[in-house]
């Protein structure tokens, strides 16, 4: 393994783990803010439907500012440890 490939598996590698420790963080936060609105989306805040209405920003429709400030960084983050997780995949894939 050269450097370059141990660098990207480094970057991506974080870029996983920041997203999934960030997410750990709002992704039960948003879920909370949801249920305390009466409009739960799954049966927790890792329930595949619930990462799937927050992938889609589909929580945007709503127009509540509050849950936009929790769950637009929860999107991020998922979608972050998602790319971190992939990336991660295909350069220990490649080398």
């Amino acid at each position: 393994m050269d450097i370059l490939s141990m660098f990207l598996l480094l970057l991506a590698t974080g870029l996983g783990l920041s997203g999934v420790a960030g997410y750990l963080i709002f992704g039960p936060l948003a879920y909370r803010h949801l249920q305390d609105r009466s409009q739960t989306v799954g049966a927790n805040a890792f329930a595949p439907s619930y990462l799937a209405y927050l992938l889609k920003g589909e929580f945007r429709r709503h127009g509540d500012r509050n849950l936009n400030g929790l769950a637009t960084p929860a999107q991020v983050l998922l979608l972050s440890a998602i790319i971190g997780g992939l990336g991660s995949l295909t350069v220990l894939w490649l080398v």
